[in-house]
């Protein structure tokens, strides 16, 4: 399990497929979707502090983070 709470904005992410992507920043205020990151293509989405696409329901095809990979 990884702590996105320890990444620095443009810290690069791996995904449990393999995809890279950048961290962003912590979204202020955020109770449960706290970390913003960005994909190759531009688009955005966010996670939970440890990885997770979906805190409650987790798929075998979901995106989490496995890796810090740093800048």
């Amino acid at each position: 399990m990884v702590d996105l709470n320890i990444c620095k904005k443009g810290d690069k992410l791996k995904t449990k497929s393999g995809h890279i992507v950048t961290y962003i920043a912590k979204i202020p205020e955020a109770t449960l979707y706290e970390h913003q990151i960005q994909y190759s293509d531009g688009s955005y989405g966010s996670r939970t502090s440890d990885g997770l696409v979906y805190k409650f329901k987790t798929l075998p095809e979901d995106e989490d983070i496995i890796e810090i990979i740093g800048q």
